[in-house]
């Protein structure tokens, strides 16, 4: 009976020491972010006045692989930590704070423009 329980807990102490799978996400676009002057305000599609918090402005980069550490900003948008970049990715639930990831940059047109990988 001591053997079968020895025998047992090292079943599952083995299993349980397995690596992570890594996540991949689609890329929709990448932005540059602007903070506006104080007093800058938007009108919503609800017709609603509102203070700017940040502007996101599209742009491009450069085709290539980047290892880079990303932080989660919102719902599929995460900001690579000392530059000015945000990412927006599409169904994308990795939660990130400075976390380093495999940013692959395929292009700058069509419905993705490359993967982020955790």
């Amino acid at each position: 009976m001591t053997k079968l329980l020895t025998g047992l807990l090292c079943l599952i102490c083995l299993t349980s020491f397995h690596k992570p799978t890594s996540a991949d996400c689609n890329i929709e676009s990448f932005y540059k972010g602007l903070t506006p002057t104080d007093g800058t305000k938007i009108l919503t599609s609800n017709d609603e006045l509102e203070d700017v918090k940040l502007l996101l402005v599209p742009m491009d980069i450069d085709k290539g692989n980047y290892v880079v550490k990303v932080t989660r900003k919102g719902s599929n948008l995460y900001k690579v930590d000392d530059k000015n970049i945000y990412i927006q990715t599409k169904y994308c639930y990795e939660y990130s704070n400075s976390q380093e990831v495999v940013l692959k940059v395929e292009g700058s047109y069509g419905y993705t423009k490359g993967k982020i990988i955790f």
